[in-house]
């Protein structure tokens, strides 16, 4: 009775910390301070501190209040919280063959699934498909990386992935570009079906039943992320945040934590190389580590994991050379500029704004998490371990953390992005609790019942998410061989391919050629590179970068301009006004090619 009257309690206090606090939503209101920089932010006076301190009362006011329900009625409050921060649970690397022949059979069907897809093909997208192309254009012909073009997203994702892949094969073409994409979707397809692997020997099931859990969240995880990157729920760019989160668990393996420790600091740049906004969660959560270390008492792991980050860090400094400090400039201003440049304003809970649903239901799913890890706390250990307590309590931070990408651009499709985490959370912890509440039953059936048990999942898995075509598979090498050939006009709509073939004559004698566009692709398609860092024109609006971009317009000659993606958001010529103002006095309009405009310089 006195249980049933404290969850009542924990309810209702809880609900109405929400309701409070998405009543104090739009109470959180900073002044605003001008950083001379238009866009939605600018036109609505809004700061960008409103968005990040508003979700986290929105979040933190439900979990402070019941972890002062807890300390109300657990008067072992902090003895559990103690038993959980230092108590060392260290867990069997031995695993049943079954179950590993069960991950061998899913690696083999997903690298299948692979071999049958039909090649994305599909006309680019001038302006996303462009931050890729031409900055890896550039630096494949010059070398630079961030003092050759203004990154801001991360230098693999819009550099080196292409350029890499472009100098392995020798050949320049947008279809190896867009195979990166899928190679990478189908790395973090491997990752989330090994990671529902591991997470099986936190579990206190016996072999049977934990085959059904690998099944059931295998097919969860795999779900969450599609070839199709427009509907899913999780991005391969999350990619080292569930290595991470991999290497986290392998800190609970008696063996090679020497490696582990050595692989987690790895990540604390190479999370960075790959996008600054994932890597700025994997720092975040590697200050996570320390404090799990030093909480364990594990000093010498602890100042090992410090020693190796040191190294890393290091190491990058002398390899990069005069790159390092474009990187630290040009890392500090993204993160610093950024969410004014292109930033939408997070829309309120529980309201008709629009997005406003799915942003309540993410955020009421990552505060659910945040309290399900913190009840494992204070739960027995009959059906947990203090190690899952922790590997658990690393998720729902992840889950927490990775909303911050949604607060930067509030559009549907990122925060769509940020409600994987929850999902594997809560995949994770109910489908635990109901297959051992079923194993507790204790069905007498045989072993060849439990066989064809786990087969019917697995085809049904098959059936509805792995496409398999024999023609495909052994047909692959010649269709990728067509697909990576294909010249860029294939990609091209055909107002782009009239344009291109027109001004290819014109720009011939030009070294470089200069956009004033948000169709970013050009410089790539035309074989040229943007003559100053500013090839993805939309993101040089604050004042210092428009100023940096005039200065290094000395020498160009040739400028494209306008098109039909130049309403996106906010016009260009208003968003960089003083760019804009620069061109029309110093350059005139040579010609008009369908939607877009071609300036030479006057003088």
């Amino acid at each position: 009775m006195k249980y049933q009257k404290e969850k009542i309690i924990l309810f209702i206090s809880i609900s109405c910390s929400i309701f409070l606090s998405t009543y104090l939503w739009n109470y959180i209101s900073f002044i605003y301070s001008d950083p001379g920089i238009i866009g939605i932010y600018s036109k609505n006076n809004h700061d960008a501190k409103n968005d990040i301190f508003r979700y986290f009362l929105f979040v933190g006011l439900p979990v402070l209040v019941y972890l002062f329900l807890k300390y109300f009625f657990k008067k072992d409050f902090f003895l559990k919280i103690k038993t959980f921060l230092t108590k060392k649970d260290f867990i069997s690397l031995k695993t049943h063959t079954s179950l590993l022949f069960l991950l061998f059979i899913f690696i083999i069907l997903l690298l299948l699934d692979f071999l049958s897809l039909k090649f994305p093909d599909h006309k680019i997208d001038s302006y996303h498909d462009g931050q890729k192309l031409s900055s890896a254009y550039k630096s494949y012909l010059d070398g630079s990386l961030w003092s050759g073009s203004y990154v801001t997203v991360g230098i693999f994702y819009e550099t080196l992935a292409s350029k890499f892949i472009w100098q392995l094969f020798d050949h320049i073409s947008i279809g190896l570009f867009r195979f990166t994409t899928i190679f990478f979707i189908l790395i973090f397809k491997f990752s989330l079906v090994f990671l529902s692997f591991l997470l099986t020997k936190f579990l206190y099931l016996d072999n049977f039943y934990k085959k059904i859990f690998f099944l059931f969240n295998s097919v969860i995880f795999l779900s969450l992320t599609e070839y199709n990157t427009h509907d899913i729920s999780i991005s391969y760019r999350d990619l080292p945040v569930v290595i991470l989160f991999i290497l986290f668990i392998c800190l609970f393996f008696k063996k090679n934590q020497t490696l582990v420790l050595f692989l987690i600091s790895s990540l604390s740049i190479l999370s960075m190389l790959w996008g600054i906004d994932r890597g700025l969660i994997c720092n975040l959560l590697i200050i996570i580590i320390f404090l799990h270390l030093f909480c364990l008492g594990d000093y010498k792991k602890f100042f090992t994991l410090l020693l190796f980050i040191s190294f890393f860090w290091v190491l990058f400094y002398f390899m990069l050379g005069n790159e390092f400090s474009y990187f630290i400039n040009n890392t500090v201003s993204v993160y610093k500029e950024m969410s004014y440049v292109n930033g939408l304003i997070h829309p309120t809970p529980f309201s008709d704004e629009p997005n406003a649903a799915r942003a309540t239901k993410t955020i009421i799913s990552i505060i659910i998490c945040l309290l399900i890890s913190l009840s494992l706390i204070f739960k027995s250990n009959t059906k947990f371990s203090t190690s899952f307590k922790n590997v658990m309590f690393f998720l729902a931070i992840m889950a927490f953390g990775s909303y911050l990408y949604a607060l930067g651009r509030s559009d549907g499709q990122h925060i769509k992005h940020s409600f994987g985490f929850p999902i594997m959370f809560l995949s994770i912890y109910f489908s635990y609790l109901l297959i051992f509440k079923i194993s507790k039953i204790g069905f007498k059936t045989n072993k060849f019942a439990k066989n064809i048990s786990i087969f019917i999942i697995l085809g049904i898995f098959v059936a509805y998410m792995i496409n398999l075509n024999s023609k495909d598979i052994f047909t692959y090498k010649k269709r990728f061989n067509s697909f990576i050939n294909l010249s860029d006009d294939h990609f091209l709509n055909k107002e782009e391919l009239v344009f291109i073939k027109k001004i290819n004559t014109l720009v011939k004698d030009y070294n470089c050629i200069q956009l004033f566009t948000n169709d970013a692709a050009f410089n790539y398609l035309l074989r040229k590179k943007s003559c100053t860092k500013f090839y993805f024109v939309y993101v040089a609006s604050p004042l210092d970068k428009q100023k940096k971009f005039i200065s290094e317009l000395d020498n160009t000659k040739i400028i494209i301009a306008n098109g039909p993606k130049n309403n996106w958001d906010i016009r260009l010529e208003d968003k960089l006004f003083l760019v804009d103002n620069f061109i029309q006095n110093n350059f005139y309009k040579h010609e008009s090619i369908k939607y877009w405009d071609v300036f030479l310089n006057k003088y």
